[in-house]
């Protein structure tokens, strides 16, 4: 539970970075979706699917940094294509997570987190 709220903590977190690189963006003419890679535009499709999805009333209570097996599964694909993405092989993606999807969207939402900061170093050196 506590890697789940982690997991969600960190995906909130990043929302300051992609909006602080939207603003930058406007100002120079440059779209993020144009220098995006594409495992990291994948990965932000699927974090963006996830919170649209609604989830209907739990039959027990859970915190607000829970996600639903369904909306973890819809992210495992895109969190697998990124860490690959960086070099690492599936087999060992499989090997080192003993694919566990919480450890999988961890490790993900790390390469992701720090793609966004490299992002924003590279505009703020550049204004």
């Amino acid at each position: 539970m506590k890697m789940k709220k982690t997991v969600l903590l960190l995906s909130i977190s990043l929302l300051p970075f992609i909006s602080c690189t939207n603003e930058s963006n406007i100002a120079t003419n440059v779209t993020p979706q144009a220098t995006k890679p594409e495992a990291v535009a994948k990965f932000n499709g699927a974090i963006k699917k996830v919170a649209m999805i609604k989830d209907p009333a739990p039959a027990m209570p859970k915190t607000s940094a829970e996600l639903s097996d369904e909306k973890k599964d819809m992210l495992i694909p895109a969190a697998k294509e990124l860490i690959a993405s960086t070099g690492v092989t599936l087999a060992e993606i499989e090997r080192q997570t003993n694919n566990d999807r919480e450890k999988i969207l961890k490790w993900a939402v790390q390469v992701y987190g720090d793609y966004n900061k490299k992002v924003n170093q590279n505009f703020k050196s550049e204004n």
